[in-house]
């Protein structure tokens, strides 16, 4: 290879191409889709090579991230915010007489139950307009006139048994009985309430007060106490306000909760047709053993009938090629693995495409999977629209998809850092956080001792009087907040004024002041490291140099055919041709000569306009040609003008652009700077012009070297035919002998 140096110090670097065994058949065709061995440095043949393997890499990764963001920005929108906010605002915000809300909590039972048959049933049963005015029969069972309940709302009961805790022994004679936390063990499935009496099945309240399973068997609930079955003491509320009403008040009447309940799950599901999508509202009351009441809920939007207007199909047209894509990069990584072997491992990026890949076939099956399962249920719904119908699964695995979706998403996005190495500057950050991986790594043992530590710390101070500090983990997402800033130090000072000052100011210096700009100093260091690094090595053949050599190959493509036509054009305009009403091939021929042209192309060039063949153009010929060259520069000149100012608004104009004489005008006063490009320019035709010289001079020296060998020769018969003269002056075969050597 050779290196050329610059104003800037930086050498350019010309690598010669390797010789690669060819392929052929299939192993062409399969090369020449998956091109794995070109995908790195180590194994391409060339840096250009490389480069352009890369490029086209990355503009197809491109297409298959814009397929994807499609896909996934496809299955959300500001309309399942509004959806969402709509159902909480209505269920979750709704006020009590008493001002109370579900979203701030409840304190007694009969907030429980004004809330069952206030706000809860205000909202699943829209039966008057805001004229007080009673709605139609098509309108029962929608939410805000909108909404479409599925199947009928849910009340789920969980209870424990008595004496489900041991009692010590100094207290029993106080305490008579014992309700402990909720688990498996603990779990009452006794009948209870109404069931103890005659109670006949019809009852609209019967199973309330008998355990039931659940027939759809969801995965069960979570709360913020605990986690609870899907199994319990159920019962469907009305299709009408007036029979969810009776259901509610016959529980209240007949102590449905007591001292026993330890949750209460209030479930449905609605459909809006108008936007297409599923909103599924959880409202959990949570009883612990040490009274009072937390409220929670679960509310999730989403899209589970996924073709049915125009951009749906257009969604699923690129989730067609979504596939075709996964199974595309699906093989290339198999070539990857089976050309590097252990070594495919080793690459972070690599990793990144099988986790990548692995998500991806995930989302895939859910997506039959869901299909499959919401085209069951909703045929299972209309054929009984009168029972709770369980869309749990359904919209949980959905939330898993999303989830799963953004994490695809967020590691396609991540992975254009790939290709960033194709730039010097921007691979700078690749190459320094290689370089500080170890030392971050160390770093990060010394913070979370640290941190843990101070974790620790503040649960065991702070966990029975501050909600930031509850458990373990509530307590390290506060410090972390502490660090980026976001702190109530008034609250901590309030409720420990000692402790709690010495802990914060301790934690803030060791965490911020102190570790934090450790850090810092280890990435700033092995920045710099890195800089120094890559000024002193050789710089390999980068996106920008691919760039130049290719600009400097279509600028001298086109100057050549530019100097081609002036050279044609000239020959048109000399005297001894222009004075002619004709033009005679053998005066052609002696004028591109001149100018260095080759028999072939002045051939070629003149039988295009001779079309008699008479070995002459006449006067109609010749200005056709005239025409034809005067159009044909126009043509360039233009090319020329648009490649120029797509490349570089601001560079100077070509001297060759302007005018019939093609001569711009220069200011002789001020000294013409030469920009990297036109040296690069410069440096290529030079090299190709020695390239051209070497050439000449081998065949001049082939040529004196075979003219040396025959005057050797020439010389050795004479001095043979001198000594056979002498030897054999009187020998009658003398004159025989000299005619046999001359004729050899």
């Amino acid at each position: 290879m050779s290196t050329v140096n610059v104003k800037d110090n930086s050498p350019i670097i010309v690598e010669e191409e390797s010789k690669e065994e060819k392929l052929t058949g299939c192993d062409a065709v399969l090369h020449a889709i998956w091109p794995v061995r070109y995908r790195k440095r180590t194994t391409a043949s060339n840096g250009e090579l490389y480069i352009k393997t890369t490029i086209r890499n990355l503009l197809l990764y491109i297409i298959f991230l814009v397929i994807l963001c499609i896909i996934v920005y496809g299955m959300v929108g500001l309309i399942n915010f509004h959806f969402s906010n709509g159902m909480l605002s209505l269920f979750v915000d709704e006020e009590l007489e008493n001002g109370k809300t579900f979203r701030n909590g409840f304190v007694t039972y009969d907030d429980v139950w004004e809330y069952l048959t206030g706000p809860l049933l205000n909202g699943l049963h829209f039966e008057t307009w805001y004229d007080l005015s009673n709605t139609t029969e098509e309108n029962i069972g929608f939410i805000f006139y909108q909404n479409k309940i599925l199947g009928r709302p849910r009340l789920l009961q969980i209870r424990v048994k008595d004496n489900s805790c041991p009692l010590s022994s100094r207290v029993k004679k106080m305490v008579e009985s014992c309700v402990g936390e909720f688990n498996g063990k603990t779990e009452n499935k006794e009948p209870f309430g109404k069931a103890l009496k005659s109670i006949d099945q019809n009852d609209t309240t019967y199973k309330a007060w008998i355990y039931s399973k659940d027939p759809q068997g969801t995965g069960g609930y979570s709360g913020l106490v605990g986690s609870y079955p899907p199994n319990g003491f159920m019962t469907n509320l009305g299709q009408y306000k007036s029979e969810s009403l009776e259901i509610l008040q016959d529980l209240k009447k007949n102590d449905w909760l007591d001292k026993f309940t330890r949750a209460i799950i209030i479930d449905f599901t609605v459909y809006n047709g108008n936007v297409n999508l599923f909103n599924q509202l959880r409202l959990v009351i949570e009883f612990p053993p040490t009274g009072g009441m937390f409220n929670s809920w679960t509310v999730r939007t989403s899209k589970l009938l996924r073709y049915v207007s125009t951009f749906d199909y257009v969604v699923a047209a690129c989730e067609c090629l979504f596939v075709l894509f996964i199974i595309y990069y699906t093989i290339e990584e198999l070539f990857d693995i089976k050309l590097n072997k252990l070594k495919y491992f080793k690459d972070v990026y690599n990793i990144m495409d099988i986790f990548i890949l692995g998500l991806s076939y995930t989302t895939i099956g859910f997506s039959i999977y869901r299909t499959v399962q919401v085209n069951n249920l909703l045929d299972r719904l209309l054929t009984n629209s009168s029972e709770f119908q369980n869309f749990d699964t359904l919209t949980f695995c959905q939330e898993l998809f999303n989830q799963a979706s953004a994490v695809v998403i967020f590691f396609a996005w991540v992975k254009i850092f790939k290709y960033i190495s194709l730039n010097k500057t921007l691979d700078q950050l690749n190459s320094t956080l290689r370089k500080s991986a170890k030392d971050i790594m160390y770093f990060c043992i010394i913070f979370f001792i640290i941190f843990f530590a101070y974790a620790a710390l503040g649960y065991m101070l702070f966990s029975e009087f501050l909600a930031d500090y509850q458990n373990f983990f509530k307590t390290l997402f506060t410090l972390f907040r502490i660090i980026l800033g976001d702190f109530d130090f008034k609250t901590l000072r309030a409720n420990s004024p000692i402790l709690g000052p010495i802990y914060f100011i301790s934690f803030v210096f060791l965490g911020f002041f102190i570790l934090l700009n450790m850090f810092m100093a280890i990435i700033n260091q092995s920045y710099t490291e890195v800089k120094e690094e890559m000024a002193q090595q050789q710089p390999e053949f980068m996106l920008s140099d691919y760039l130049k050599v290719n600009y400097s190959r279509v600028v001298e493509k086109l100057s050549l055919r530019r100097d081609r036509i002036l050279d044609i054009q000239e020959v048109l305009k000399s005297e001894e041709v222009s004075s002619k009403d004709e033009l005679d091939f053998n005066l052609w021929r002696k004028e591109l000569k001149k100018k260095g042209y080759a028999d072939m192309e002045i051939e070629s060039l003149f039988s295009r306009y001779d079309k008699d063949s008479d070995r002459k153009l006449n006067e109609i010929e010749k200005i056709k040609m005239v025409k034809d060259i005067a159009k044909a520069r126009n043509n360039i000149k233009e090319e020329y003008q648009n490649f120029k100012q797509n490349r570089d608004t601001t560079t100077k104009k070509d001297a060759f652009e302007v005018g019939d004489d093609c001569v711009e005008e220069v200011d002789e006063s001020e000294p013409r700077l030469m920009t990297r490009d036109d040296f690069d320019y410069v440096v290529g035709r030079i090299d190709r012009m020695e390239l051209s010289v070497a050439s000449i001079i081998s065949k001049i020296d082939r040529l004196f070297h075979h003219l040396e060998s025959m005057e050797i020769e020439k010389m050795r018969k004479r001095q043979e035919i001198a000594r056979l003269l002498k030897e054999q002056t009187n020998s009658p075969e003398m004159d025989q002998n000299i005619n046999q050597m001359i004729s050899n």
